[in-house]
């Protein structure tokens, strides 16, 4: 037998093995809010919290790996989503504004209580209707439609980065109010150890849920349907009220 020809039989299995190899998908990029445990907060440089574990959960089962990204702010997220810097955000509230850029699963990740937080010595607890007083919000906050609209037209606005500025800014009586959800202001202001110094209103103010979010053209676009149906096994598993006990805990006992 020529020589050529005896090689060439001697790779065919393993130029058949190789073929056969799958090829696995390219990481993905994600990013979300990164100041709203237990939900996702920056620990370490990453996004930690329910909505990215849930997302690389999801995610590794169609056999991809996912990078949590922090952009600074939860506006420089949404920016580079809109970009194309990342593939997803791990959850965000839907509204019109942003449908126009996303695509949102039908199952929400969780639902979010929204409030307003106030100070010790504010005693009034209508805010739309007082002109002189100060409403404290992140960059790139929304908290549904019609709050939306409501703080367009409200004349007191002050916008910072971070959950701690508007905590600090709101103990010291520099705004008046703050509306975050019900829950992450709560975890927030105990581990700030700012208990004694804001509460949260008894009234709702809106009920929202958060969502995962997909830039349109996204990578992941075909998978909605299937991510949307796992979340609503996890969800009736009641698989998300398990860990966010502990994605509570894990932000309070994190330094």
């Amino acid at each position: 037998m020529p020589l050529i020809l005896t090689l060439l039989l001697a790779l065919l299995p393993a130029l058949s093995s190789h073929a056969q190899e799958p090829v696995q998908p390219r990481p993905l990029t994600a990013c979300g809010h990164p100041m709203y445990p237990p939900l996702s907060w920056e620990q370490g440089g990453e996004l930690t919290g329910i909505a990215p574990h849930l997302v690389r959960k999801l995610l590794a089962e169609h056999g991809y790996s996912v990078n949590m990204r922090v952009f600074g702010n939860w506006e420089r997220c949404q920016l580079a989503a809109r970009q194309g810097k990342v593939d997803l955000i791990v959850a965000a509230y839907k509204t019109s504004q942003r449908e126009r850029d996303f695509r949102f699963s039908d199952t929400p990740i969780v639902a979010d209580p929204v409030v307003l937080f106030t100070h010790f010595g504010n005693g009034n607890q209508s805010p739309w209707n007082l002109s002189d007083k100060t409403l404290g919000l992140l960059f790139g906050d929304s908290f549904g439609d019609d709050f939306d609209k409501t703080a367009t037209r409200h004349p007191h606005v002050e916008r910072v980065s971070t959950g701690e500025q508007n905590f600090r800014k709101l103990a010291l009586g520099r705004i008046d109010y703050m509306p975050i959800g019900l829950s992450t202001g709560k975890l927030q202001a105990q581990k700030l150890g700012l208990n004694g110094q804001v509460l949260a209103l008894p009234e709702l103010l809106t009920l929202e849920h958060y969502h995962l979010a997909l830039p349109r053209g996204s990578v992941l676009e075909p998978l909605l349907p299937a991510l949307s149906a796992r979340l609503r096994e996890l969800a009736d598993d009641r698989y998300i009220q398990r860990i966010t006990f502990y994605f509570e805990r894990r932000y309070l006992d994190t330094p």
